[in-house]
């Protein structure tokens, strides 16, 4: 083969394989690229997530903060409207003793006070000193046995007397407190979550 022809084919076979190479290296080169654009995705999520995990749980906390901030204020105003209310039915209670529908509700309590305790014996009864009279009336209407005497509103000790009985042996060894404190007391202890919800209107109370 002559010399010539023999350089010929060399050539293109030097061309040939440059190709092959540089097709070989423009994809390598396409892989590393791709590699390398994945990693730094990772990385840069890795750092945006280790930037937003203590920015969630500031921010969880600042609303958990906000919150309970806005419950304690809910829980203070309806604390404070309960007690509002609960003190002007103890005012317009207090007023009560002074009608003509007093003797009918002091009959009332002291009948349910003796029904409990029983009437076999003589009793002690206690009310305020401006219903003696009233109530030992009362006592020779429902034929009792029992001694009345003042003084009920010295023995109350949470709120101001008003009004009602305290019914008790003569040896003070069995008591029954049936005052209007004492039941207004009851009252709101049982139906506290209801006065609530009257008190709000969109039963936030319950």
């Amino acid at each position: 083969m002559p010399l010539e022809k023999i350089l010929k084919t060399l050539e293109t076979e030097a061309e040939r394989q440059v190709v092959e190479i540089d097709q070989a290296a423009q994809v390598e080169i396409e892989r590393i690229r791709t590699q390398a654009w994945a990693e730094a995705e990772a990385v840069r999520q890795k750092r945006v997530a280790a930037i937003q995990a203590p920015l969630q749980a500031e921010q969880a906390r600042i609303r958990n903060q906000a919150k309970l901030k806005a419950l304690q204020t809910v829980m203070g105003t309806r604390e404070a409207l309960i007690t509002s209310a609960l003190e002007a039915t103890a005012r317009c209670l207090a007023t009560l003793s002074t009608t003509q529908a007093y003797a009918g509700l002091l009959r009332q309590l002291a009948q349910e006070a003796i029904d409990t305790l029983g009437a076999d014996g003589p009793l002690c009864l206690c009310v305020q000193s401006c219903s003696v009279e009233l109530m030992n009336h009362i006592v020779q209407e429902m034929g009792l046995q029992a001694t009345v005497e003042g003084g009920l509103e010295n023995k109350a000790s949470s709120q101001s007397c008003l009004g009602g009985i305290v019914v008790s042996t003569p040896n003070g060894g069995i008591s029954l407190v049936n005052t209007l404190a004492a039941r207004l007391q009851r009252v709101a202890n049982l139906y506290r979550a209801q006065i609530a919800k009257i008190v709000f209107g969109d039963g936030q109370g319950s």
